[in-house]
């Protein structure tokens, strides 16, 4: 269990949407950047996500080993860019 795991909002949410399907299907894709732009852990997601080299969406991001997979990230304009790291690295 991670230590975010109450708080976060895809609790409970097919975990095929991280992985697979994200990989698959850009509406998808961007649905769960979405989702986690607006969840209270995705700082916490994002940190675990690279600490423990995961794959799969952590935070918003997609990562490949805990490093930001270019082709499954590519749907990212400049602006989702900076709405995730605003989001995983300041204060709000």
């Amino acid at each position: 269990m991670y230590k975010f795991e109450n708080d976060r909002l895809c609790l409970g949410m097919d975990t095929n949407l991280f992985f697979e399907k994200y990989e698959e299907d850009n509406t998808v894709s961007i649905s769960v950047d979405s989702l986690c732009s607006r969840c209270p852990s995705q700082r916490k997601c994002l940190a675990y996500g690279v600490s423990n080299q995961e794959w799969g969406v952590w935070g918003g991001v997609y990562l490949e080993q805990g490093k930001i997979s270019k082709e499954f990230n590519k749907h990212k304009d400049n602006d989702s860019w900076f709405k995730v790291w605003s989001n995983a690295t300041m204060d709000k």
